[in-house]
């Protein structure tokens, strides 16, 4: 079962996520297909500093923004949870959506 755990900073706004478990069915494919997209969208159309690790055997994938926030990074993060809640919704038994 995959598990995304996404963090909100005090004034409510994603700050950091993490996706564990995912292996290599459709919903997995649907998650890391999300997760990767906003990951390299903040990267090449924002000014957005982050921290990002993962495993390359697909145990985990994270990242955590730093530094003053990007109005674009803040979009892309809230199309991702948008994208994992439908997942999510269509799929409860196979992720576990976590919003800190």
């Amino acid at each position: 079962m995959i598990l995304a755990e996404v963090t909100k900073d005090a004034d409510d706004k994603l700050s950091a996520f993490k996706v564990e478990n995912h292996g290599e069915s459709y919903v997995c494919s649907a998650v890391s297909m999300l997760v990767i997209n906003t990951i390299n969208s903040i990267e090449a159309l924002t000014g957005q500093q982050f921290d990002y690790d993962y495993d390359t055997n697909g145990g985990f994938i994270k990242l955590s923004l730093q530094g003053p926030r990007d109005s674009g990074a803040s979009i892309l993060l809230d199309a991702m949870l948008l994208g994992l809640r439908s997942v999510h919704e269509q799929y409860p038994d196979e992720i576990i959506l976590k919003e800190m």
